[in-house]
């Protein structure tokens, strides 16, 4: 990298081995840093199938929560996996009547707002992304009454028990964790694929049965073993080193800050006292005069910060963090370097990532919502929910616009689906599309519902005007 003219004096001003003595001791710096992050890391070869150890990801879970909620870049990442996936929050409807009302139920119950709300659904996956993992405690209760679900932390599963011969058959999750009087308490909950309570020897060969009412479902990401790990994983050292590079910065700043004039003085101590005495600690009104006699010459200090390439420098490091979270760096505060081309060609990766991670939430819904079907009675073949998650992008609002108006043209009796009519209001930002239809086929005779149609297509000609950008 080129350096500038101050930096490479100050460089070639030092002796040989004062200069080596810097390097070697902030590569040591550096190299010491990483031997402390790598002690976690399990070795090559070694009988574990996970390559890190579980006291490495309770400490990089810490570091997740802690880098998400007070580092710029981390807090950054999360909001925008988020807002992109769930926007306003996810709609599901059902033809049929049982099943809707069983959804429904709890669904909307005040008891489950901070977890299936649009809120609650924000901070499910918050907890994910940041976490690597959820669990997820479903209260069944009594057949009718709405199931309850809580979370459970991450930091409190310590062991999950699976069937000894298939790993991927997990049977119970045990939980360690301290009450409001500091006793600590350990519990058994059975896997959602273990309803029955058949039970399966823990890490210890001891037999396990549950002691606790709630089922289990454990939801994990970024990973191919039985655990998760945050999004923020593969950016958390460049995030450090990031933050110190910054601090670093500032350190300079500061410091060349500190002295801005130079003052000559012809003379001795004295004449160095008497201008002191006028110009230190003495606050002088911009564009004042500086009277001056030959005695003495006040001039500038000019300084060079190396501000450019300290940019390169910084965007080095910004652009780890960007890359670990699948984020392009425009996104992170600096617009200068994006343009219309290149954020056509960022973006397609973007929103093949975040459409995969809605259809991991889709996945997710639907097994829970199975799960509270089948305790419920209700057969299999009814358990069909039509769920629609938010569009990703604007530009996808005008081009469903367009496409269902193509199609209402071509088969005008598609314009009387529900499922057509549910993604058409979730287009035009409707928060809740399955409680509008309801309201709209209540008493609807043909012509009413033609008319609330044309009002409709109406809105979608507006949509495309104004933000379609151009797509007719």
């Amino acid at each position: 990298m080129m350096k500038n003219k101050s930096e490479q004096r100050f460089i070639d001003s030092m002796p040989r081995d004062e200069l080596a003595t810097i390097i070697r001791e902030a590569t040591v710096s550096v190299e010491q840093d990483l031997a402390l992050e790598d002690e976690g890391w399990t070795r090559i070869g070694a009988q574990s199938g996970d390559v890190i150890t579980a006291s490495s990801r309770q400490a990089n879970l810490r570091l997740s929560r802690l880098y998400s909620t007070v580092d710029p870049l981390g807090r950054q990442s999360i909001r925008l996996w988020t807002d992109y996936t769930f926007g306003p929050g996810v709609a599901h409807d059902s033809q049929e009547e049982k099943v809707k009302e069983i959804i429904d139920g709890y669904w909307s119950a005040r008891e489950n707002r901070m977890t299936l709300s649009a809120r609650g659904q924000r901070r499910s996956s918050d907890k994910v992304l940041i976490d690597g993992e959820i669990f997820f405690a479903i209260f069944l209760g009594s057949k009718g009454d709405p199931a309850k679900i809580r979370t459970i932390d991450p930091l409190e599963i310590t062991e999950i028990i699976s069937d000894p011969d298939d790993l991927d058959d997990i049977k119970y999750f045990k939980r360690e964790w301290a009450d409001a009087q500091g006793k600590t308490n350990t519990g058994y909950y059975r896997s959602v694929e273990n309803e029955k309570d058949e039970g399966a020897p823990d890490s210890l060969g001891k037999n396990i049965k549950s002691n606790q009412d709630a089922l289990i479902y454990h939801l994990a990401i970024n990973t191919i073993t039985q655990r998760g790990n945050p999004l923020l994983l593969p950016a958390l050292d460049w995030i450090k080193y990031y933050r110190r590079f910054l601090a670093s910065r500032i350190a300079v700043m500061l410091a060349l800050a500190k002295f801005a004039w130079r003052t000559k003085v012809k003379g001795g101590q004295s004449s160095v006292e008497a201008i002191k005495s006028k110009t230190n600690e003495q606050d002088i009104a911009a564009g004042a005069h500086l009277l001056e006699n030959l005695g003495s010459d006040t001039t500038p200090i000019k300084t060079d910060t190396g501000a450019s390439a300290a940019y390169q420098d910084g965007r080095m490091l910004k652009l780890q963090v960007a890359a670990a979270v699948g984020i392009p760096e425009q996104y992170f505060g600096d617009i200068s370097i994006g343009n219309l081309a290149t954020a056509k060609t960022v973006e397609l990766p973007m929103m093949k990532m975040f459409q995969s991670y809605q259809q991991v939430w889709s996945d997710t819904y639907r097994d829970i919502d199975e799960i509270i079907l089948q305790h419920n009675n209700v057969p299999p073949d009814k358990w069909y929910i039509d769920r629609d998650f938010p569009a990703i992008a604007p530009e996808d609002v005008a081009q469903v616009a367009q496409s269902l108006m193509n199609i209402i043209n071509v088969m005008p009796d598609l314009a009387y689906s529900r499922d057509v009519k549910q993604l058409a209001l979730m287009s035009l930002g409707i928060n809740d599309p399955g409680e509008v239809l309801d309201e709209l086929e209540k008493g609807e005779t043909k012509s009413s519902q033609e008319a609330r149609l044309a009002v409709v297509l109406r809105q979608f000609r507006e949509t495309l005007k104004v933000g379609g950008n151009g797509h007719k």
